[in-house]
């Protein structure tokens, strides 16, 4: 039945290089990592044929997409590289009250193993004495702050894995800002999360200004790719890499998790000879972005698509 069939999947290929090779055979013989747009019968794509793309592994393997119908595609799209940003939280506008205990909170939710559900809360204090001004408190927050993650795996008196404490402005002009870092250690089969979810908060006999923006995960970042690769590998190309469990092989794969990368999409279907059920598929193919100059070469590779599918299918990534 085609509707339960394994011809509903979706697969991914991540191409280290567009070097715009004409044939299966320039392909075979080109690097580790090189990607081809070719019509399906190996030759140069041409418009309205059927197409595939083949990407160059190691030891002179070469790994073949489905055949792709023209009329079967249901769509086809460039998806831009955009960086992750990370969230922050900003407390200004100190009034100094002297002998006030100053308390800054930072609230992380699903820290390490909890659930999201879960909160895991981190405090500073620092008590104003006379002659202290905002900048003063800021600097005795961002010592308790340190001192208090300290105590985590991988931090010091100075410096933590999680965040980063710094003052801006000077005076009475001065502000906390506390940044997220990128989360460490990720690992695409066991710790998969790529941001801190927190928010902060401050507790004074005068009520400081407390900003909260929140990060964005990003779009092609290195980490998402990793992760949707290892997930797609296990389902089409390494399905036997969790058989020695518990001792399994840590493997990697093309992505790299400090990388950036541009993305095409391409939605088409199959449908069984004789009868109108449709079995939707798609392809993802991720290419290194390095700078908007550098998109000429995966540009390439949109028009080589843009002559099958008609001009105008595929947008032009941005090269300045």
């Amino acid at each position: 039945m085609a509707l339960a069939a394994q011809n509903q999947v979706r697969n991914l290929y991540v191409g280290l290089d567009f070097p715009g090779h004409a044939n299966t055979g320039a392909v075979k013989a080109g690097s580790n990592g090189d990607l081809a747009l070719l019509s399906a019968d190996g030759t140069a794509p041409a418009a309205g044929e059927n197409f595939m793309f083949l990407l160059k592994g190691a030891k002179g393997t070469v790994v073949s997409s489905d055949s792709v119908k023209v009329s079967n595609v249901l769509y086809a799209k460039s998806v831009p590289f955009v960086a992750q940003t990370m969230g922050t939280g900003t407390i200004s506008a100190l009034t100094v009250d002297v002998n006030t205990l100053y308390t800054v909170e930072i609230a992380i939710s699903g820290y390490g193993s909890l659930s999201r559900e879960d909160e895991y809360l981190k405090k500073a204090f620092y008590k104003a004495v006379s002659g202290d001004d905002q900048e003063a408190i800021v600097d005795g927050l961002i010592v308790s702050l340190n001192r208090n993650f300290s105590r985590e795996v991988g931090s010091t008196d100075s410096t933590n894995v999680s965040f980063t404490f710094t003052k801006t402005g000077s005076g009475s002009g001065a502000a906390l800002v506390i940044t997220e870092k990128p989360v460490p250690n990720f690992d695409p089969n066991k710790m998969t999360r790529k941001s801190i979810d927190f928010r902060v908060n401050a507790v004074a006999t005068t009520t400081p200004t407390i900003v909260n923006v929140a990060g964005t995960p990003g779009i092609g970042t290195g980490k998402a790719v990793s992760e949707n690769e290892f997930y797609l590998k296990g389902e089409r190309n390494d399905y036997m890499r969790g058989a020695g469990y518990p001792y399994n092989l840590n493997n990697k794969y093309l992505a790299d998790q400090t990388a950036s990368y541009n993305t095409l999409e391409i939605g088409f279907y199959e449908e069984g000879r004789n009868e109108a059920k449709k079995s939707k598929k798609s392809i993802t193919i991720n290419v290194p972005f390095t700078n908007l100059a550098a998109n000429t070469a995966v540009n390439s590779l949109v028009a080589g698509l843009n002559t099958i599918l008609g001009a105008g299918s595929v947008d032009a990534f941005a090269t300045s």
